[in-house]
């Protein structure tokens, strides 16, 4: 890890020259159009200019194989035709691409185990996507199963996951459509589910979803993507076989929270009760999007060890990530040479810019590849934290 604090200091200097052409993946969760005042988010609030891909999220499929929206009301013109709108942002951004996203954690595992087991569902899957996104216009397919092997899934779904890959690849090429997956990177479910090499040939990149390291199951205060721990599932991959031109790392917009078992007590590793509060736009315990955090007047702290900030107040904790901590990460990405890096997601970043900046976690990741932003919203000093020695 000092090693690597020394890369990061260097390329503080150098984040302005770094090449232009590193892929910048917005996973959009467009449930997000249900939520209430501030936190609603539909097509209209997307800044297409600071993503090369949009990842619209999620499609999933029937017991038979078959791709289908999940909800025809929000996704098609009959409703009220987001994938239309979507898809027209590329007449404004014409590099952009749009991603149709199938899979995600609700789906599960089963569906998806059965399907890449079975010739004929495999089949029916590959023909549907292909005609899905044909009829409306998306650039490609971003598989997110979670996970092979695991969740109901069985011991043969690490090798059907490169079969059906393989099958739809050779599908996708001929109609010059981007294949991609999402994959877990914690050590336990990269070794579980992924024969990382065979898989990194079928693909044009893979989204590491490098966060979750930590939430309030564990019993003690975490930080949700400690930057050592990304770095660590960032050299398994690379060790495996991934080339790092296929890899994109995982940045969350969002932060887990705690309730602290004693108030005193509120650094890392210190116990926890269980999971915060619900969050005023996002409704779930333990989970805040940082356009909800950075709304809080809580003491604010960053930890060295990890390269992340957390807050707290009385008996409420959260760990997060702030315009700051995104730029080490980012660094993290170009000093690897990986493709890029992605974000879950762009709906819980301060979209608004309610606290300063429209989207400065977005923008902070643009910023360091090189690309230019738009201009702040407010002239607002947005974020302030002190620095903790550890």
């Amino acid at each position: 890890m000092k090693t690597f604090i020394g890369v990061v200091l260097a390329l503080c200097s150098l984040s302005h020259s770094v090449h232009t052409e590193k892929v910048i993946n917005c996973y959009w969760g467009t449930w997000a159009n249900y939520r209430q005042g501030d936190g609603k988010f539909t097509y209209t609030n997307v800044d297409a200019s600071l993503c090369t891909h949009l990842s619209y999220c999620f499609f999933g499929i029937d017991d038979t194989g078959e791709f289908k929206s999940l909800d025809n009301w929000l996704d098609l013109d009959s409703g009220l035709g987001f994938i239309k709108k979507t898809i027209a942002l590329k007449q404004q951004h014409p590099n952009l691409k749009v991603m149709a996203v199938v899979g995600g954690w609700n789906e599960g595992s089963v569906k998806y185990s059965s399907m890449a087991a079975d010739p004929g569902k495999r089949s029916k899957f590959i023909s549907s996507s292909l005609a899905f996104i044909k009829q409306y216009g998306f650039d490609g397919l971003d598989l997110d199963w979670e996970y092979p092997g695991q969740r109901g899934g069985n011991v043969a779904d690490r090798a059907n996951f490169v079969i059906l890959l393989r099958m739809l690849k050779e599908v996708f090429d001929q109609h010059k459509l981007t294949l991609s997956i999402a994959v877990g990177a914690s050590d336990d479910t990269a070794r579980a589910s992924y024969d990382i090499s065979a898989i990194a040939n079928e693909v044009s990149f893979i989204n590491l979803m490098t966060y979750d390291f930590h939430m309030a199951s564990d019993g003690y205060l975490g930080l949700n993507a400690p930057l050592q721990d990304m770095e660590k599932a960032v050299r398994l991959w690379l060790k495996q076989g991934a080339p790092a031109n296929k890899l994109l790392l995982g940045m969350p917009f969002y932060g887990h929270s705690y309730q602290l078992k004693d108030n005193a007590k509120n650094r890392p590793n210190d116990g926890s009760s269980g999971p915060g509060s619900p969050g005023i736009y996002t409704g779930s315990s333990g989970f805040l999007g940082y356009n909800e955090i950075c709304l809080n007047k809580w003491k604010t702290l960053f930890d060295t060890q990890s390269s992340s900030p957390f807050a707290f107040q009385e008996n409420q904790w959260v760990g997060f990530d702030n315009p700051y901590s995104i730029k080490l990460k980012m660094d993290l990405v170009n000093s690897y040479n990986l493709a890029g890096a992605m974000t879950w997601s762009i709906e819980t970043d301060d979209f608004l810019g309610r606290c300063g900046e429209c989207y400065p976690l977005l923008k902070a990741m643009n910023r360091a590849v090189g690309r230019e932003v738009g201009q702040l919203c407010m002239n607002t000093d947005y974020y302030h934290y002190d620095i903790i020695r550890k």
